[in-house]
Formats: structure tokens, C-alpha cells, sequence
């Protein structure tokens, strides 16, 4: 019983880290891309706060994704559902 639990944390932790380096690169993605933008067409600081900003809303809906799997669940369920009255 010890064993399954301490396998939980790992997981818990797993998934942790992998949502925070996934905002973290999304926001960091965005920035350095609108940055590089301004630099191009001369329209600072406008593109990067269009870039932030679309880097903040790809973070926020990986996190959402991430905290609200049961939607994707529910389609796969429609989608076998589906398959077997074809058959």
C-alpha cells in the first residue's frame, strides 16, 4: 500500500513540473518572439505585449487542459460510442 502512494507524489510531481515549464516556455516564447518582431518592423513595445499576452493565453489554457481533462475523456467515450454503432 506504501508503494502505490509514494508513486502518487511522483506523478503529482511529473505533472507539476511539467505544466510550469510549459507556461514558462509559452509566456518566454512569446516575448522573445514579439521582442524580435518590434526589432523588425520598428513598433515597440507593441508587438511584445501582443506576443506576452499570447504566450500568457497559451499558458493559461495548458493549464486549463491540463486541470480539465474530462472534456477530451467525454470525446473519446462519443467517439467509441460512435464507432460501435457503425459496426
Amino acid at each position: 500500500m506504501a508503494e502505490k502512494g509514494s508513486k502518487n507524489w511522483v506523478k503529482g510531481l511529473s505533472d507539476a513540473i511539467n505544466l510550469a515549464t510549459t507556461v514558462a516556455a509559452a509566456v518566454a516564447l512569446g516575448y522573445f518572439a514579439g521582442k524580435w518582431l518590434d526589432g523588425k518592423f520598428d513598433t515597440e513595445p507593441w508587438l511584445t505585449l501582443a506576443g506576452f499576452m499570447l504566450g500568457v493565453a497559451t499558458g493559461i489554457k495548458a493549464m486549463w487542459e491540463k486541470s480539465f481533462p474530462i472534456k477530451k475523456s467525454i470525446q473519446d467515450i462519443k467517439e467509441k460510442t460512435s464507432k460501435r454503432e457503425n459496426e
